[in-house]
């Protein structure tokens, strides 16, 4: 699909976009001429310019790591999507790096205050979903694009995935690469010409081992487990096409894929009824997303199918060097504001 609604809606997502445009054009007009609060650490924002998965939250953590790696203890902040300190991205973060403090709020300001008052050892702050945030000024600022779903088409919401246009890729530091299986020259060439410079990194995204829940007992088994069985997924993010394709990439034979929005809101009735209907479908497993296993993991029925979720690691095909060495120059080149 060229965007998130179906072609045949196209005489009311054209109009539509173009109002958006407008809109979204004025708008960072307005935050052209203004002046970002500068915040009292490092800022490192990591977003996107289209509507769906590409990857941020993987990337937040590699990105984390790679500070803590360092010796710093760097702080995530996000919005929450939906349920605000109960939202899945909350979780998510909160599950796999239970040593970095996470700050939730859709006021970015407000929130990075609080985290660096509660936790003044902090010594950088990671923008998840950063980029249309702008009153928050960043010391780098990452755009990332999916390769399999690069949105250069110029189509804007509703018509198109793009939350803005093409151009704004200019305010970027650096553009990455997701999902990529090999550098595309035609890709590069593109996002060159919108950006204003090459590419900064080119990642893929690897599954390194499987998470296993069953009888409530967990267990932790190899990505080779997966070849041949027949699994359900459950996949409530931006982009379930991509998690599909890996998951048979991996050797799995997907029998059911419900279709679930983004950020998916489960329950227990619901979660009941597609546990029959897997069931039915001749699944012996769930494949779901980390993301989705911290709403689904209070909701499962007694006689739920072995729950499977992949450990996802961030593989640089090109430029991880660079990056590190990027992140690496922001820290070491940071002053504080003077006039905070």
């Amino acid at each position: 699909m060229n965007g998130p609604l179906p072609t045949w809606c196209a005489p009311v997502t054209w109009p539509a976009s173009i109002a958006w445009g407008a809109a979204v054009r004025l708008r960072n007009a307005r935050l052209d001429c203004m002046s970002a609060w500068q915040a009292p650490r490092p800022v490192i924002s990591v977003g996107n310019i289209a509507v769906g998965g590409t990857g941020k939250s993987p990337l937040v953590r590699w990105i984390c790591g790679a500070l803590r790696s360092q010796g710093l203890l760097p702080g995530v902040v996000l919005r929450g999507h939906r349920g605000g300190e109960r939202s899945d991205e909350v979780m998510e973060h909160r599950s796999a790096m239970d040593d970095v403090p996470v700050s939730v709020g859709s006021d970015r300001r407000a929130a990075i205050t609080r985290l660096v008052g509660s936790r003044p050892d902090v010594q950088a702050l990671v923008l998840d979903d950063g980029f249309q945030h702008r009153a928050v000024a960043r010391d780098l600022d990452l755009v990332l694009v999916d390769a399999t779903r690069p949105c250069l088409n110029g189509r804007l919401l509703p018509w198109g995935w793009l939350r803005e246009p093409l151009a704004a890729l200019r305010r970027a530091h650096g553009v990455i690469v997701t999902r990529a299986t090999a550098v595309d020259t035609g890709l590069a060439a593109a996002l060159a010409r919108w950006h204003g410079r090459p590419v900064m990194a080119w990642t893929r995204f690897a599954w390194t081992s499987l998470h296993g829940f069953e009888g409530n007992e967990s267990q932790e088994l190899e990505i080779r487990s997966l070849v041949g069985r027949a699994v359900s997924i459950w996949a409530g993010i931006g982009n379930p096409a991509a998690f599909a394709a890996q998951a048979r990439q991996a050797g799995a034979a997907i029998v059911d894929m419900p279709s679930l929005g983004d950020h998916h809101g489960f329950n227990a009735s619901e979660v009941a009824r597609l546990m029959r209907r897997a069931r039915r479908k001749g699944a012996v497993a769930i494949l779901c997303t980390e993301k989705d296993w911290t709403k689904l993991r209070t909701l499962l029925p007694a006689e739920a199918l072995p729950m499977l979720r992949p450990q996802v690691g961030v593989d640089f095909l090109e430029g991880g060097r660079g990056l590190t060495d990027r992140l690496q120059d922001v820290i070491r080149c940071w002053k504080p504001d003077p006039n905070r």
